[in-house]
């Protein structure tokens, strides 16, 4: 088994349950020559910059909605105790005034959480999807009917997961951001340059990470890029429509150059 350590805490996880695995990053002269190339840097030197597929916004999205349920349940567990009318339909889970009820029943609202990944990756066998309802109603109350469909919102971030692990251009995308980072900062139009060329022709999304200063916070801000690899073939046309209006110049010069002699017999 792996363990996987939280801030709140840890959770172990089957071996079968790892969808892939990230190798050791490996060097590219590609990107050390469009770094080299490129003076743009991002605003703050921390921000990390990746561009990835559908795939991987859909995902942010989807773990977007993941932690604000989380917040709601963290909130209701802590308000929950303070309501004597409303213990009355709830589960007890330890004795009354006990100060650390909040995070007793926020840690068993984790916990039934953890079955669904189990569940929705074929390591528990039992349904626990058509119960889930049920079981936080009991231990949150009827004010947590926010989260009754966590089993479906699960069971989307997994499926997405799996085709994040299986997408080869999201795949050369994360080896691109890894070695940026590697790099010490990341360089957008660097970045981006060698995103097109690896982009299989997809429609693309740009993010951007950015700590908060003095609070643990951060933002992403994203922005759809649409098809970037026509970019690339965009600036190579342009080139080839100036390589071939200099060779037009050329021939336009000496047909000149041929009318101004003077003719033999003339």
């Amino acid at each position: 088994e792996y363990e996987f350590s939280y801030p709140c805490g840890s959770q172990r996880v089957r071996p079968d349950a790892i969808f892939c695995t990230l190798s050791p990053v490996e060097p590219s002269l590609l990107t050390d020559q469009l770094r080299t190339n490129d003076n743009e840097v991002t605003d703050r030197a921390d921000d990390h910059l990746i561009i990835g597929t559908q795939y991987l916004y859909l995902f942010f999205r989807l773990h977007q909605v993941l932690v604000r349920r989380l917040n709601i349940a963290k909130d209701i567990s802590s308000r929950v105790c303070k309501n004597t009318e409303l213990r009355r339909h709830i589960d007890r889970l330890t004795y009354e005034g006990d100060p650390n009820e909040g995070r007793i029943r926020y840690e068993a609202f984790l916990s039934l959480v953890y079955s669904l990944v189990e569940t929705g990756t074929g390591l528990n066998e039992e349904p626990e999807g058509a119960k889930f309802e049920d079981r936080v109603r009991y231990l949150l109350g009827n004010d947590s009917y926010e989260l009754a469909t966590m089993d479906k919102l699960i069971s989307h971030i997994l499926k997405h997961l799996q085709h994040m692990a299986n997408d080869e251009t999201l795949q050369n995308m994360i080896e691109i951001y890894r070695r940026h980072k590697l790099a010490g900062s990341f360089k957008p139009s660097a970045f981006r340059e060698e995103a097109a060329l690896m982009s299989e022709g997809e429609n693309m999304y740009a993010f951007q990470i950015c700590n908060v200063s003095k609070i643990d916070q951060k933002i992403l801000h994203f922005e759809y890029l649409g098809c970037i690899a026509e970019d690339i073939e965009d600036d190579e046309d342009t080139e080839r429509d100036d390589n071939k209006r200099g060779l037009d110049d050329v021939a336009m010069e000496e047909a000149e150059q041929v009318s101004k002699r003077p003719r033999r017999g003339a």
